[in-house]
């Protein structure tokens, strides 16, 4: 079943407008639907909400008026927004998102657009044709999402929704890193996950719980979950996690979730990360070390301090396999000195042992826009990057402008 031809027409000569409302949209949307369901605030990361330091809306806030804008430009091309549902719809089983979620969102959406809008742009006609689309979009969401946790329910280990799992271990990493292994109560099997997938922890709080995502950084082989964090300024599940949270203790874990994975296939992976970005990307390196595939890692940290996982890196490169090649970079050396910008295009084009590799990148936003760009700049094919954005993905303005 398609959209009305109607309802396609009204939906593309919104985008315009919709696109003008960005910020004011998102922000009004989650005013509207917190207000009138203050219980949704336990299944959501509510950091993503705050406002920057020039009243610019959360990431939360934008993504979800990205989604809006970007469905009113290809509902006629529903396959443009087919890597949009599928980590829109990872994120919300992770997150235990149901389908009965959906109408009270729908509800909020509509009211929102109204008074964004005002009744003469919003007028009946248009609320209409926003009904129509949001209705067969979630349709949409509702069978994807009903698919996944049906087959990690049947899969060996796995589960729906939150399970309890235990604090096995606590290793601190670097001053600033420590990585947490758990495993069932009773000793069962856990689900085997995909390199590059995270799972989600719910830490019980007051008045609302708190979500985070976190990569598993462990060997998909492994008989536990590991994850590795830093400990966040202000952050509060990170500090719960390295301050309060003890070995034997129980927590909520979600089911391994996402679409930042690898390739079964026996191509050549790159993977490219910093900060925290290394986090996937040993999951990865053990399994390619594991296959005996041909692996890359390129990682950039501030410091040597601060460059969490290292000797497992190291040891995977001296013990693991022969197929496994590092590069390390940092933006201080041992005397104090920036040497930031021996990480360039220039650099990669040197290293990198083919270009038609598989490469994965995952660290913050800035990172991975510039090296996207530089492999690009020597000679990349764009459909052979992947990348991982942590949090809520935000559209670039410019491909949002760019969008027909």
């Amino acid at each position: 079943m398609a959209l009305s031809e109607g309802t396609v027409t009204i939906l593309k000569a919104c985008h315009p407008v919709l696109l003008a409302n960005r910020e004011d949209i998102g922000a009004t949307f989650y005013k509207i639907l917190f207000r009138d369901n203050p219980e949704l605030r336990n299944i959501f990361n509510l950091s993503h909400f705050k406002t920057d330091k020039d009243g610019k809306p959360g990431p939360q806030m934008l993504s979800l008026s990205d989604a809006v804008i970007s469905f009113a430009a290809y509902c006629d091309q529903l396959e443009q927004l087919g890597p949009l549902v599928e980590r829109v719809a990872h994120k919300h089983v992770s997150f235990g998102v149901r389908s009965e979620h959906y109408p009270v969102v729908g509800r909020a959406l509509l009211q929102a657009l109204e008074d964004v809008l005002g009744k003469v742009v919003f007028n009946d006609a248009v609320k209409s044709a926003v009904m129509e689309g949001y209705y067969f979009l979630a349709h949409i969401f509702i069978a994807n999402e009903e698919g996944k946790m049906q087959e990690n329910e049947d899969t060996e280990g796995g589960w729906r929704g939150w399970r309890n799992l235990v604090l096995v271990k606590k290793v601190a990493e670097t001053p600033i890193h420590t990585s947490f292994y758990f495993a069932p109560e009773d000793g069962s099997q856990l689900m085997t996950f995909i390199p590059g997938q995270y799972i989600s922890i719910r830490i019980p709080g007051s008045p609302y719980s708190m979500v985070r995502n976190y990569s598993l950084s462990s060997s998909p082989t492994s008989s536990m979950y590991r994850i590795t964090v830093k400990k966040e300024n202000n952050g509060q599940v990170s500090s719960y996690l390295h301050d309060k949270a003890k070995e034997g203790d129980v927590l909520e874990i979600g089911v391994p979730s996402g679409e930042f994975v690898t390739d079964n296939g026996n191509s050549p992976i790159v993977l490219i990360g910093a900060g925290t970005g290394i986090t996937p990307l040993v999951s990865m390196l053990k399994d390619a070390a594991e296959r005996s595939l041909q692996a890359t890692l390129i990682y950039r940290a501030h410091s040597k301090e601060t460059h969490p996982l290292n000797k497992e890196v190291e040891d995977i490169v001296r013990y693991e396999s022969d197929n496994i090649s590092v590069h390390l970079f940092y933006s201080v050396n041992s005397a104090g000195i920036d040497i930031s910008k021996e990480y360039s295009a220039r650099t990669l084009d040197k290293i990198i042992p083919d270009k038609k590799s598989l490469f994965y990148l995952c660290g913050p936003q800035s990172f991975t826009s510039d090296t996207a760009g530089y492999l690009k700049s020597v000679g990349v094919r764009p459909e052979r990057i992947q990348i991982e954005q942590f949090g809520p993905l935000v559209v670039d303005t410019q491909d949002i402008q760019e969008q027909k």
